[in-house]
């Protein structure tokens, strides 16, 4: 196997690996928002964490079918979610809005964006 498709290999799977860790703890913040209610702060009336559920999902889809080599389905679902978490995490740095934080207190929009800006910047080099 040449170098070029390890390395493509290892950035697929390093995307999928991300997007499953991204899918599963928004998950399960919008299964916790789901039971408890008002855990996650609202976008026109819908928990942010279901649209960033919602979005993490389209870019998993458009990993794993990459709908004639156009990224462009990845793209819009993680774009979606990087605006959304960097909103987010302005309003958290501001105190202008408090998005839902770990057990350890570690505002959950500023993990978001950490797993935004990797699968951004993976996908790129992929590409």
């Amino acid at each position: 196997m040449e170098k070029r498709n390890i390395k493509n290999m290892t950035l697929y799977l390093l995307i999928l690996g991300l997007l499953l860790l991204a899918i599963y703890g928004a998950g399960s913040l919008s299964l916790h928002d789901f039971q408890v209610k008002n855990v996650c702060p609202k976008i026109l009336s819908i928990p942010a964490c279901y649209i960033v559920l919602g979005g993490f999902t389209i870019a998993m889809i458009g990993h794993l079918f990459p709908f004639s080599q156009n990224n462009n389905v990845f793209f819009a679902g993680v774009g979606m979610v990087t605006l959304i978490a960097t909103v987010g995490s302005i309003a958290q740095i501001t105190g202008l809005g408090e998005c839902p934080k770990t057990s350890s207190g570690i505002p959950m929009c500023f993990l978001s964006l950490g797993i935004c800006v990797s699968l951004l910047l993976s996908k790129v080099f992929q590409i």
